[in-house]
């Protein structure tokens, strides 16, 4: 049967991604032929479709009346090239978030505009080239996935508190993740990220969060506000508006409430 041969041969051969050209070249038939193959083979459960021409192999261990593997992290790690899992998807891979979301943040250079028919939902997050970097191999459940490192994904989630659970949830991130960050790396991200009002509201933050867990006095030296810098609100000033108490170490505006941002974490 010429769609278990292209399967199995593939499985055999260690094989989880293939494409037009690959079914084309197994099987031995037109390009007519292998788009038409292609299709049977997704209806029938053995291939998932992640891409134009692009497909995601299901384990023939599911068998011959397989139903696509319901692995969002496997099934996110072949969308796109290059990636990385980001913002709260990040944090619940290393422990820093501790409730699992049902979106699936995934970060690339690289536009994508696939239709995926599973159970999970993907978000997809375009980032500048220049700002794609900080990120880490892990393997979860046997899959090699890229995630942002600790440093990045604790940024990620301070500049982008709508994909991390809000600032309750970014604090949270920052509270779980301050014992294992590398503030030299910390400093690093920061600097190529050029974002001054990020700068600002990630120092605040350290100093506010779980303060136990201080951060080195030179860290915090380097990151500090310097005279006649602007104020930079904490919150989105959509949400929260503009007014708030003043912390002048750092130039933020805390016109977020205790009780919103210390939702998930103890307060000072």
């Amino acid at each position: 049967m010429t769609e278990a041969r292209v399967v199995l041969s593939l499985e055999a051969e260690g094989e989880s991604e293939l494409s037009l050209d690959t079914i084309e070249a197994r099987a031995g038939v037109s390009r007519g032929f292998a788009r038409k193959l292609a299709h049977e083979l997704v209806q029938k459960g053995w291939i998932q479709r992640v891409g134009r021409g692009r497909y995601l192999l299901n384990p023939s261990r599911h068998g011959p009346e397989a139903i696509p593997d319901a692995d969002p992290l496997r099934m996110g790690s072949h969308i796109v090239r290059p990636y990385y899992f980001g913002y709260a998807s990040a944090a619940e891979l290393w422990g820093f978030l501790l409730q699992a979301g049902r979106v699936y943040y995934i970060v690339s250079p690289v536009r994508s505009s696939v239709r995926l028919t599973h159970p999970a939902q993907f978000q997809f997050v375009r980032v500048p080239p220049d700002r794609f970097f900080g990120t880490q191999e892990i393997t979860r459940r046997g899959e090699t996935l890229s995630v942002s490192d600790p440093e990045r994904t604790v940024i990620d989630c301070v500049d982008r508190p709508d994909l991390s659970g809000g600032l309750g949830g970014a604090a949270q991130v920052l509270a779980r993740a301050k014992p294992r960050l590398v503030w030299k790396r910390l400093s690093e991200h920061l600097e190529r990220m050029n974002n001054r009002s990020l700068e600002l509201r990630v120092g605040f933050l350290v100093d506010q969060v779980r303060p136990a867990v201080a951060a080195p006095r030179n860290w915090r030296e380097r990151w500090k506000a310097r005279p006649g810098e602007p104020w930079v609100p904490l919150g989105s000033p959509t949400s929260f508006g503009r007014r708030g108490p003043y912390d002048h170490r750092w130039h933020i505006i805390r016109n977020v409430p205790d009780r919103v941002l210390f939702s998930e974490v103890e307060p000072p």
